[in-house]
């Protein structure tokens, strides 16, 4: 191959670069303004305490629960819409906490627990889409934003009991631990979407507030949730 046709060889690879580089980013005005879609799927979710408290043994399991929602495409361009939505969200875990104490008769004692949640929630995700042409008719998902979360119900088994003692020679006093009514945090996924109606998405919804009331008993929320979706 001598000069020419390399230097040649070289203009038409990097014009094709330069193609493909814009076919991955449509500029293009989008053909809806706006469109409605629909989202279904699954979870999995955990929900911790202070390590402050429960010293001796606190583990939280991941549970699994369920994701059902509508969400509103603004379309600003081709390759990218404002998302807002609103989901029913169900959210379980397992725990098991044990705590040190000092008895009446001065001695070391122990209290123990275990246990499995479930709460139902709503939540409300606003949401920064892209939209990547990979393929003909298949499409590459970046999706980022906050949400708000608010719970609706959970069960009896979502009343931590904690111990309270100020001393050795005080008596022990048994609370229970009450959860936030509402969380607040940052969601952010992937997926792939065909045919500009069909989508498979992965998402992680990191809490940012605590999960308890008191501001001792710390915790976050955390979720990774595996959706189908239907734009219309």
């Amino acid at each position: 191959m001598n000069i020419r046709h390399f230097l040649s060889f070289i203009a038409i690879a990097a014009g094709s670069s330069a193609m493909s580089a814009s076919d991955l980013v449509s500029t293009e005005p989008a053909e809806q303004l706006f469109n409605l879609g629909i989202r279904l799927g699954v979870n999995a979710s955990n929900r911790t305490f202070s390590k402050d408290y429960f010293q001796t043994y606190n583990v939280n399991s991941w549970g699994t629960g369920v994701d059902a929602g509508i969400v509103l495409n603004l379309n600003m361009k081709e390759f990218f819409s404002l998302q807002p939505g609103f989901f029913f969200e169900s959210r379980s875990g397992n725990y098991s906490y044990v705590q040190d104490y000092i008895n009446q008769q001065n001695e070391k004692d122990s209290f123990s627990q275990m246990g499995h949640t479930r709460t139902y929630n709503f939540t409300i995700p606003v949401m920064l889409s892209f939209r990547f042409n990979i393929a003909d008719n298949l499409k590459w998902l970046v999706e980022a934003g906050p949400y708000m979360q608010f719970k609706l119900h959970s069960t009896d088994s979502d009343k931590i009991e904690v111990i309270n003692q100020t001393s050795p020679s005080m008596p022990v006093t048994i609370d229970t631990a009450k959860s936030n009514f509402t969380d607040f945090g940052l969601k952010i996924g992937t997926g792939i979407m065909l045919d500009d109606h069909y989508s498979f998405a992965i998402h992680y919804m990191a809490g940012g507030c605590n999960v308890w009331k008191a501001p001792y008993e710390g915790g976050k929320n955390k979720t990774w949730t595996f959706t189908l979706g239907y734009d219309f």
